[in-house]
This record gives C-alpha cells, structure tokens and sequence, in this order.
C-alpha cells in the first residue's frame, strides 16, 4: 500500500511540474510578453532614432502564420527566452548588414516559435525597431533543415562560411526540432524584401 501512495505521489507531482511547463510558463510568458512590448513602444515614443532604451530591441510578428507579436529580447538567456524571442547579441540588429539571429521555445514559455515549422518559403517574417518595419522573406523552411545544438555555424555573418564578410542583410530563426527535449533544432533562413517607416 506504502508503495502505491508513493508512486501516486511521483504522478501527480509530475503531473503539476508537466502541467506548469505547460500551461503556467505560458501565460506567464505571454503576460511578461505583452508588457516588453508595451515598454519597448513606450521607450520608443521618448528616444529619438531607431534605439530603444533598455528592454527589448524591436518587435517579431510571422504575417502569413498569426497576428501575435512578440519582443526581441537582448541575449539568449533562460530569463531572455521566458519573456519573449532571444536575439544572439553578437549578429546583426535589426536590418543591418548581415545574419540577424533569432531563438525561442516551440512549447513553453510562452511558445514564441509554436508555428515555425510551418513557416514556408516566401512567407514574410516582420521585425519592427522604433522607426522602421523591416520585413524578411523566408528562403530557407525552418521544417526543411535540421542541425545539432552545437552547430554554431547557423551564428555566421555568412552561414556555413565563417570569415567572409557579408553584404546582404538576413535573418536566421533556430527553434528545437521536436516538443520532448533532443540536441535537433530546426532553423530557417530569409532575407531583407523590404522596409518603411512606422
């Protein structure tokens, strides 16, 4: 009997620590989200230039797939990635020349990149900063090319060909591959199409 008690014991405390991955890192995320945002637009309405101050550095949105936004936060941290998307600090910002790169949960936390994988070739990714709407194409299908956690090469100025100095302005978009945890991350690639100011 003793060991019945116990294993329903392990059950339902895997089921509540299963259930807040789920369901409370989620709407806690979407809830900090929502208020990087408005602090973004807000920080936005006082400084002058593309910059904002502190926060996130701009604001995602995939057009083709869903009406949500999300912000980009500074770094790739856990505490970055439980509010919002993570942007590796040592790419490029924002429409600047070369590979902008972007991370975020496809399951808790907020589930930033839940569709990425049904993103599609030609889909539009948006990327809005203080002044400027910047809006990516997708080339490369997130769901059409898997690499390993430790395949850094996706970080590249170039990707997959370290060195070389770039001279066209793309995004990156890396995301874990499958919902349980593996080393596979799916990753999809586009490139600048357009900008106009906000």
């Amino acid at each position: 009997m003793v060991a019945w008690l116990g294993l329903l014991v392990v059950v339902l405390v895997a089921g509540g620590y299963a259930l807040w991955m789920l369901v409370g890192t989620t709407q806690s995320a979407r809830n900090q989200a929502a208020r990087a945002v408005a602090n973004f637009e807000a920080s936005c309405q006082t400084t002058a230039g593309d910059e904002a101050t502190g926060g996130a550095i701009g604001v995602l949105s995939f057009p083709d797939l869903s009406d949500a936004t999300w912000p980009i936060m500074p770094g790739v941290t856990p505490d970055d990635l439980s509010s919002g998307v993570g942007w590796y600090p040592q790419t490029a910002r924002p429409g600047e020349i070369g590979n902008m790169v972007l991370t975020g949960y496809r399951l808790t936390n907020g589930a930033p990149f839940a569709d990425l994988l049904e993103l599609s070739v030609g889909d539009r990714v948006r990327v809005v900063s203080c002044e400027t709407v910047f809006t990516y194409v997708i080339e490369v299908a997130p769901r059409d090319l898997t690499v390993q956690a430790t395949d850094d090469w996706v970080l590249d100025a170039v990707p997959g060909e370290p060195g070389r100095r770039p001279t066209g302005r793309m995004i990156t978009l890396v995301t874990s591959q499958d919902l349980l945890p593996t080393s596979d991350r799916s990753v999809g690639f586009g490139s600048l199409h357009s900008t106009q100011p906000r």
